[in-house]
């Protein structure tokens, strides 16, 4: 691997450091706004085998169960900005106009390209993969009313997952390596992105934790859920089976 940052990178970094201070404001405004939903959709039995003895801790164990699958959504889509930002500068790609396409580029052979960016390669149902399909085969058509001779290459584009690429008909998928080198041309790039988002780790997400464990503490208490004596289980099964 070529170690040496390309001299788009250094117009990029800016962008992608701005993109990955967002993750821990959304991840707060999520949890600090929705305390409910932090409890009505977890699993009470569960919850009752792991035996909290008291608010604080049932209330780290819940967010613990809600931030593992929010934060996976969250940053889901936060990696996808950098692929999108990567890809601007890198390419000249940009937002396209054409509906349910991110971003799209002329490459270096004249090929119109035009990509979905998916964070992982396991994504979506049956349904929204044939959605993908038909916005692939709707966008080629768009774009070869002015040019009937115009080559365009379709991609799935996945951030994450074993590299390849895969011919799906329609379409190309692109996984990992071979997603992150087609968007930049530069071996090195998920690398320096994996290497960016280390000096994030745990950038605000402490505080973000620790103000939504203190909203959720509250919650339990208001709903009564919590009390000095410690848990009311038969409570917190009626709020999650009833909402009330």
């Amino acid at each position: 691997m070529n170690d040496a940052r390309p001299a788009w990178w250094e117009k990029a970094e800016p962008e992608l450091r701005e993109a990955l201070t967002g993750f821990p404001d959304k991840l707060k405004e999520k949890l600090a706004t929705k305390p409910l939903a932090v409890i009505s959709r977890k699993n009470p039995f569960l919850f009752r085998m792991r035996d909290a003895q008291n608010a604080d801790e049932l209330a780290w164990k819940l967010l613990d169960a809600f931030m593992s699958s929010s934060e996976e959504t969250i940053f889901g889509g936060v990696l996808e900005e950098l692929a999108i930002i990567i890809c601007k500068h890198a390419r000249g790609g940009q937002k396209s106009g054409i509906e349910n396409i991110d971003v799209e580029y002329t490459d270096e052979i004249g090929r119109r390209t035009l990509i979905q960016v998916k964070s992982g390669t396991n994504w979506g149902n049956s349904s929204q993969h044939k959605s993908l399909r038909d916005a692939f085969n709707k966008a080629t058509t768009i774009l070869r009313q002015g040019n009937r001779n115009l080559h365009v290459r379709c991609i799935e584009g996945c951030c994450y997952g074993r590299s390849g690429i895969k011919d799906k008909g329609t379409h190309e998928r692109l996984a990992g390596y071979a997603f992150w080198k087609e968007i930049s041309g530069w071996n090195g790039t998920a690398h320096e992105v994996l290497k960016l988002i280390g000096e994030y780790a745990e950038n605000g997400l402490q505080t973000a934790r620790a103000q939504a464990h203190g909203v959720v503490v509250n919650y339990l208490y208001e709903r009564g859920i919590a009390n000095a004596e410690g848990l009311d289980w038969d409570k917190l099964l009626q709020i999650v089976m009833t909402g009330k």
